[in-house]
C-alpha cells in the first residue's frame, strides 16, 4: 500500500530513537554569523520599536497654539482632506 499507513503495519525506528541510552549527536549543529549590516538593522528595529508613532512635544505644542488662537482651521477643508484620504484608501 503506497502512501497510506494502516494500524497493521509495523512501525520500524531508527535505532538512535529506540536506543534511551543514545545520546544527540551535536556534529550537526550549525552556526549562524550574522552580517554587520543585519546587526545595524536589528539594532535600528530595536530603537524604533522602543518609540512613539506620535511625537507629543509637537501635539502639545500644537494644542498650546490652539488654545492661544494662533492656528486657524478651515473646518470644511479639514473635512473635505480627510472624506478624500478615506476615500482613496478604500
Amino acid at each position: 500500500m503506497i502512501g497510506k499507513i494502516s494500524h497493521s503495519q509495523p512501525m520500524v525506528l531508527p535505532p538512535e530513537v529506540t536506543n534511551k541510552t543514545a545520546k544527540p549527536s551535536t556534529s550537526n549543529v550549525a552556526q549562524v554569523e550574522l552580517s554587520s549590516e543585519l546587526k545595524s538593522l536589528q539594532s535600528a528595529k530595536e530603537s524604533m520599536d522602543k518609540t512613539s508613532d506620535i511625537d507629543m512635544n509637537k501635539v502639545a505644542e500644537m494644542k498650546a497654539m490652539l488654545n492661544a488662537g494662533k492656528v486657524s482651521i478651515n473646518l470644511d477643508d479639514l473635512a473635505g482632506s480627510m472624506l478624500d484620504f478615506y476615500q482613496d484608501n478604500e
